[in-house]
């Protein structure tokens, strides 16, 4: 939480200048013991509040900063963690682990950490039964099952699950899972799946590539510098040693912040906040 404290203090030093687009991730409540249905109709409320039609998502972590949830890398941590967020305010926060550099796995910690922010609003961090449910929470995110159902194989076909995994956007360990959890797939041949994919090891065949990267704190620094705003002056008003805000910038952009400055003039405030705006793509 120490570091997420450092990212909230940036965060909100550039929404002194740059208007975000505002935090707005349903929170829905569960009753006290739900269900699998129950988490999975939590998911499809989601999904409509947050304006998804229907079929894959095409970028999980943009759909989550259009909702003004801040996406970070976390610049070392254990491999045994994928993500974690909280809500700092008004303002959810995404931390993710780069160690993990996977799209469909990149996805899937995006989704369980949206299921985390929409439903558990003062549950136990880490307790295996709130990990159960945002693990509900994200495969019915990412994959429908009034939609997936009929798409999944009902023997083990490869090919067919890589034609899924290309589709969705998610693991084949994610889309075996989710054949046996709808009834796809019987006891058998899901363990017979899942034994030849620890067999195959990491990373798994069909890849899709680098996982999905962050942009809206990136974009909004930007914004910032066009406006006369440099990363020197958030910096300085945010009361962060250089460095260690350097080190935040870095995790929003897998990139170091390329500063350009000019002794000879002032820069300029914006005289009314510059709105960000983004659009899942």
């Amino acid at each position: 939480m120490a570091f997420g404290k450092i990212v909230w203090r940036l965060v909100t030093t550039v929404e002194h200048y740059v208007e975000l687009p505002p935090a707005a991730l349903p929170r829905l409540a569960l009753p006290a013991e739900p269900s699998r249905a129950d988490i999975a109709a939590v998911a499809r409320e989601a999904r409509e509040a947050m304006g998804v039609p229907s079929g894959p998502i095409p970028h999980v972590t943009r759909l989550l900063e259009a909702h003004g949830a801040v996406v970070l890398e976390l610049p070392a941590m254990s491999k045994r963690v994928d993500a974690f967020s909280h809500w700092y305010g008004t303002r959810p926060l995404v931390f993710r682990n780069p160690a993990k550099n996977d799209k469909a796995r990149s996805r899937f910690d995006a989704a369980h950490e949206a299921g985390h922010l929409v439903m558990h609003l003062d549950a136990e961090p880490g307790s295996r039964i709130v990990e159960n449910q945002a693990h509900d929470f994200a495969a019915e995110f990412l994959m429908p099952s009034a939609e997936i159902l009929a798409e999944l194989p009902k023997r083990l076909d490869w090919e067919a699950l890589y034609a899924l995994k290309r589709r969705w956007g998610a693991s084949l360990k994610a889309l075996v899972y989710r054949a046996h959890a709808l009834g796809a797939f019987r006891e058998t041949t899901y363990k017979r799946a899942m034994m030849m994919l620890s067999q195959h090891g990491d990373p798994e065949p069909c890849d899709l590539g680098p996982r999905e990267a962050p942009l809206l704190l990136e974009k909004a620094v930007r914004l910032c510098e066009e406006t006369g705003v440099s990363f020197d002056d958030l910096v300085a008003r945010s009361g962060l040693p250089f460095e260690l805000a350097n080190e935040v910038y870095a995790t929003a952009t897998m990139t170091r912040p390329r500063l350009s400055l000019d002794a000879s003039e002032e820069g300029t405030k914006p005289a009314a906040p510059e709105v960000l705006t983004l659009f899942p793509s």
